[in-house]
């Protein structure tokens, strides 16, 4: 039940940045929708890249982080990958059973940076900060004083990717931007 609920904030975060955030490409909008409804399937023509992991080829995101890579990075004993709530998404949680205290993952969409990445309505307590040495361009989402829905989405291979780790009470932003940062680069070493 935890594990919807954080899914359903994150994917909220996605719909609300995509309502608050003008298309750098067409279609940017129905992308971002069908991402956040779990619905969209990436495809060459709407933001794949050349084969690989990172191209139109990639349909397990749970090939991108190993267990032992997202239990280093969180510090804790995570389970193993699981994609049964989104086919696009990869999630880790500890404890491995019942109800998660931390999770961690990756997800890849189509679109582009700036479909994610446009600085939103600072009303709503967002904020989009900039990240270097992260792939083809990288920017970390802040959501308020919610943890769940902070991510950081970086680009690759003409494909979007987004890291997050819910890393429980007590962690600060720059806590999770390091961890994000950190999920994204392992990520990388496979793309």
């Amino acid at each position: 039940m935890h594990r919807h609920l954080i899914a359903a904030a994150t994917l909220a975060t996605v719909a609300l940045l995509a309502a608050c955030s003008t298309p750098a490409s067409p279609g940017g909008a129905a992308t971002q929708a069908a991402t956040a409804t779990g619905s969209g399937a990436a495809t060459e023509a709407a933001g794949g890249g050349t084969g690989g992991a990172g191209g139109s080829t990639l349909t397990d995101p749970c090939k991108l982080l190993t267990q032992a890579e997202v239990s280093a990075v969180i510090g804790k004993q995570v389970g193993p990958g699981s994609n049964a709530t989104n086919p696009n998404s990869c999630d880790f949680q500890f404890p491995a059973d019942g109800m998660p205290d931390i999770q961690a993952g990756v997800a890849f969409s189509d679109g582009s940076l700036g479909d994610y990445c446009t600085p939103p309505n600072v009303d709503l307590g967002m904020t989009v900060e900039a990240v270097s040495g992260v792939g083809d361009g990288a920017c970390f989402i802040h959501v308020g004083k919610l943890e769940a829905g902070s991510n950081l989405t970086f680009v690759k291979n003409g494909r979007v990717f987004s890291t997050y780790a819910l890393l429980g009470n007590g962690a600060t932003p720059s806590d999770i931007e390091a961890a994000d940062k950190a999920l994204a680069l392992d990520a990388l070493a496979r793309l």
